[in-house]
């Protein structure tokens, strides 16, 4: 008995050993992970300025109205929300590489038709935190838009009145597409402005060389590189190019649109992307994962499942843009819905890739038009 008691106590022993051992190695050798969360500008910069300081920045914290932060896992999250409690609950999705504020006055614009919307920085953008040792794509966003909603002090998910529609802008389209695909019954209208998915290989720009370049620049020299390019206007006057990196652009029409922004009338799209790609220590760790492994091309598995339920769909591309080409999305998404009941309705919009910055009254008016409202 002594015997199997001291074969018992050493095997014990050996086994919190080997434990604790594996616990110590595993720490010194994945200490470069230690940091799972990249905080924010409302973290890392408003505490150190004044109300004044705040107001002025080119993307104030309270641009949007109803914002809240939400906590997680996996950082915190910006939320706004606001409009009528009992009108159609509508979440807006934005894309890449601008913060909520980009589809601000699309979102004015339904909240004026009676409309309950919802916009939230995505990881890495605006307000909200970058998640730092893992993978950014559709897994992650679709984790995000169930922080969002789940959020909400109404139903946005269940009951008589749950369930809501989902606006997807350039890469948002691509989320709302995968996020939709696998929450069908939760989704109840689906409209996709100059959504990614479906983009052909001709149409990446650098982004397809990403993979090669991470493995020979270091970090810190692809980020000011990044930066640097990121800080240019995607549509010069004289020269459209087709890089799909970007989403807005300095245009002095800008400025004769409805603003994005209600209570900060003069806050721009474009000035506050370049304060946050500037500013949020997180931005480009998550751009250039997301655009690695985003949702922007190759996404027919997503529509394949999106069409095992019939529904309407409202897609509203650009006339002149580099990215999302009508000429060649159209035929792309009929090949995939063919003979599948779904009914796709086209909209365009005389412009570039950035039309909820430049025309969103013209978008809400087709989108009313298409939830007949």
């Amino acid at each position: 008995m002594d015997a199997v008691l001291s074969s018992t106590t050493a095997l014990v022993s050996f086994s919190i050993l080997t434990t604790l051992t594996a616990i110590t190695v595993s720490r010194l050798i994945f200490r470069g992970d230690e940091v799972k969360v990249i905080k924010s500008p409302a973290a890392t910069l408003l505490p150190k300025l004044s109300l004044t300081e705040i107001a002025a920045l080119p993307y104030p914290p309270d641009a949007l109205p109803g914002g809240r932060d939400v906590e997680s896992p996996y950082g915190t999250v910006r939320v706004f929300e606001w409009g009528p409690e009992h009108g159609r609950k509508v979440l807006l999705v934005h894309g890449i590489t601008t913060p909520g504020l980009a589809l601000g006055a699309v979102a004015h614009g339904l909240v004026e038709r009676g409309c309950r919307v919802m916009i939230f920085d995505a990881w890495g953008r605006g307000y909200s935190d970058a998640p730092a040792d893992l993978v950014y794509d559709e897994r992650l966003y679709a984790t995000q838009i169930l922080l969002a909603v789940t959020s909400s002090p109404l139903s946005w998910t269940g009951g008589l009145n749950g369930g809501f529609s989902v606006i997807g802008y350039s890469l948002g389209g691509g989320i709302s597409i995968c996020f939709t695909s696998y929450f069908q019954n939760m989704v109840k209208s689906l409209v996709l402005l100059t959504p990614t998915s479906l983009i052909r290989d001709s149409r990446l720009g650098v982004q397809k060389y990403f993979p090669i370049l991470f493995s020979i620049i270091p970090e810190p020299i692809l980020e000011v590189l990044l930066k640097k390019r990121l800080q240019r206007p995607m549509f010069p006057k004289e020269n459209r190019e087709s890089v799909a990196t970007a989403e807005v652009t300095p245009n002095e029409a800008i400025l004769k649109e409805p603003p994005p922004s209600l209570k900060y009338p003069d806050v721009t799209v474009f000035a506050a992307t370049q304060w946050n790609i500037q500013t949020h220590p997180g931005f480009i760790r998550s751009f250039t994962s997301v655009a690695r492994f985003g949702p922007a091309a190759g996404q027919h598995a997503a529509w394949r499942r999106l069409l095992q339920k019939k529904r309407k769909i409202l897609i509203i591309v650009a006339s002149h843009d580099p990215i999302i080409v009508t000429e060649e999305l159209k035929p792309d998404v009929e090949e995939v819905v063919r003979d599948s009941g779904t009914d796709i309705v086209w909209r365009e919009i005389d412009g570039a890739h950035d039309i909820p910055t430049t025309d969103p009254d013209k978008i809400v008016r087709d989108i009313c038009a298409f939830w007949e409202m």
